[in-house]
């Protein structure tokens, strides 16, 4: 499973793991119906503690995202999907949000500000068509 977390992250792993399952569902990655990971499994795959994993599951569960059958696993659920794209959507605007109230604190402007997310978006481009880091 694609999910990657980033331990120098201000966000919580928790959180940042939410977020990955929440992507993958929203972006068609994972169907409803289809098997998660095991926590342990999860757990080990991103380097963090199983009880990180536990705790995003479980919230996940809360939501109605996912559904966990005893002795089966967790999966996607089928009913919440649609759900998730509007969850999705409303953690990136929250993301981007904050970027821009960061930018306005050091008194960018919209041109400075649309110069700077420009910028940003052609390196990750060129780091994702180059297969290799930010530099």
């Amino acid at each position: 499973m694609l999910i990657k977390v980033d331990a120098r992250d201000f966000v919580p792993l928790y959180e940042q793991v939410k977020s990955e399952i929440r992507r993958l569902a929203a972006v068609g990655a994972v169907k409803p119906h289809d098997p998660l990971p095991s926590i342990r499994e999860l757990a080990a795959e991103v380097l963090v503690n199983p009880n990180t994993v536990a705790r995003a599951y479980r919230e996940l569960e809360q939501e109605g995202l996912i559904v966990t059958q005893k002795g089966r696993g967790s999966f996607l659920a089928a009913r919440r999907v649609q759900e998730a794209d509007r969850i999705l959507d409303a953690h990136l605007i929250r993301k981007l949000d904050e970027a821009i109230g960061e930018l306005r604190k050091f008194g960018a402007g919209p041109a400075e500000i649309r110069k700077r997310f420009e910028e940003r978006l052609r390196r990750v481009e060129d780091r994702e068509r180059k297969g290799g880091r930010d530099e």
